[in-house]
């Protein structure tokens, strides 16, 4: 590290090298399993495995490895994402069996061909689906058995280019379902519906595609199926939207649409696209998914990272990169839009409370600062160097020097009233809560090397600063110390994203 300023406390990141997409998220057998797209020797290989890390209470973590990783010829060019499945009184001990459903990526499956001989949209791709399962104690590890293969680049419908990814399997109406992301051959985004016996979960029926009235992205990744209140959301994160002014401001952005009253997704065949709502406006969000826990929560995690060219950097030292937002509780306002709100049990990482009065040192680099009861216009500033504002009817965050941005701008988007603010500050990440969490905002800052970390607020308003726990030190030094840098098969090659 080459400022320790920036290591993070609350937040999962991979013990070394990249990591992206949340996978498999769910809580199983008493544990919540939180699996990750992980790149073993980025950049040179960009090959993609899955990590994994458990905890009893979304709190203390265990590094577990990495148990999923290129092991057939249908993914051996990465483990992309996909989602978990638990297969109640399945297992040899009568208990639950985890079942995972993901893409296995192939590229130049051309034998004599060179990869640089496709354009990898129309020709040069496989993108497989394949399941594996395990059962046993999660806390003790987690291996899977054997892989089968589900679905090739064939058993698509025509009308699919070759990007057909990520499997949101869950179960509904007496049948398992299962929704996959695309990109039509007319290059417009859109998923695909299948159906499985519920004790199957092997053989796949396509029940039909989901298109958006008209083209909206290229590409469709990530799809999800949230429920709250008896009405239905589909989750997608789009490639190609078209930046706009208050919104769209990465070229990848997940967000959801709501169905209408009494409408499913296993009913919907065309969307209206102007209904889409964003997630987050943040820099560094995509591909959230999300799952339901024992308490019947629907908790949110994302990727705290981006492909944007612009500002995919991070400073020089880091052995490192990108991490997941905290574990965001999902709920329903009465308007249909959906609040993001942190986990509850982080609360018990606060230590004393610092009421905030002009300038106030918080001890450490782990914050959880809320204002309540905001009057009118006003900014918190973080060690000079970072800034969230609300002014003309605006919200927004500033970097306030080129160095802790490493490339990333100023954003701000459009509200009529400010009435309260959560901030989460771990290290060299951020997460903003407005509005009882209708706008969130997820972003990296690099800030100065620093002991304490410096608020200072301009709001009217009651503010409290409180210092959090850091519970991930000793397992990120354990975890480097066992992260594997995996020997992979021959067919090992440089590939393209």
């Amino acid at each position: 590290m080459s400022n320790q300023s920036w290591e993070l406390g609350f937040h999962l990141r991979s013990p070394r090298n990249w990591l992206n997409d949340p996978n498999g998220l769910c809580q199983y057998r008493g544990q919540y399993l939180f699996f990750y797209q992980y790149d073993h020797d980025w950049p040179t290989v960009d090959q993609k495995a899955w990590g994994l890390f458990t905890s009893p209470d979304l709190l203390h973590w265990t590094y577990q490895g990495v148990p999923l990783e290129p092991s057939v010829p249908e993914d051996r060019h990465g483990v992309f994402s996909g989602s978990s499945y638990i297969e109640r009184g399945c297992a040899a001990d009568g208990g639950d069996r985890l079942r995972v459903y993901y893409t296995g990526n192939v590229v130049d499956p051309v034998p004599g061909h060179s990869p640089k001989d496709f354009d990898y949209v129309y020709a040069g791709r496989e993108q497989n689906t394949l399941t594996c399962s395990f059962e046993g104690d999660p806390a003790q590890g987690v291996t899977f058995g054997p892989r089968q293969v589900l679905m090739r680049n064939a058993d698509y419908p025509e009308e699919l280019s070759c990007h057909v990814r990520d499997p949101k399997v869950w179960a509904q109406d007496g049948k398992r379902r299962m929704l996959l992301g695309g990109r039509h051959k007319d290059t417009r985004g859109m998923c695909l519906l299948y159906e499985s016996d519920l004790d199957d979960g092997i053989s796949w029926t396509l029940s039909h595609p989901i298109n958006s009235e008209y083209s909206f992205g290229f590409v469709w990744e990530c799809p999800n199926i949230i429920r709250l209140d008896g009405r239905e959301y589909l989750a997608i994160s789009p490639q190609g939207l078209p930046r706009l002014q208050d919104r769209w401001f990465n070229r990848w952005t997940p967000g959801y649409f709501e169905l209408p009253e009494g409408q499913r997704v296993l009913d919907t065949e065309v969307i209206d696209e102007r209904t889409y709502v964003q997630w987050d406006f943040g820099h560094d969000f995509y591909a959230p998914q999300t799952f339901i826990d024992d308490a019947g929560r629907t908790i949110l995690v994302g990727w705290m990272g981006t492909f944007d060219d612009y500002y995919t950097s991070v400073p020089d030292g880091l052995d490192w990169w990108h991490c997941m937002t905290v574990p965001r509780v999902v709920t329903r306002r009465s308007d249909g839009h959906l609040l993001q709100n942190p986990a509850g049990e982080l609360e018990a990482l606060r230590g004393e409370a610092h009421a905030l009065q002009g300038l106030t040192s918080v001890e450490g680099r782990f914050a959880d600062i809320v204002l309540t009861d905001i009057q009118g216009e006003g900014a918190l500033t973080l060690d000079k160097s970072f800034e969230v504002f609300f002014e003309g009817g605006r919200l927004g965050i500033r970097y306030l020097n080129e160095a802790s941005a490493a490339g990333r701008k100023d954003r701000s988007i459009p509200l009529d009233t400010l009435s309260d603010l959560r901030i989460l500050v771990d290290g060299s990440a951020i997460e903003i809560f407005a509005n009882k969490g209708a706008e969130t905002f997820a972003s990296r800052w690099f800030g100065p090397e620093r002991d304490d970390l410096a608020v200072a607020s301009t709001f009217a308003a009651h503010g409290v600063a409180y210092p959090m726990e850091n519970t991930m030190a000793q397992m990120y030094e354990q975890a480097a110390s066992q992260a594997p840098i995996l020997a992979m098969p021959a067919w090992n090659l440089t590939i393209p994203h």
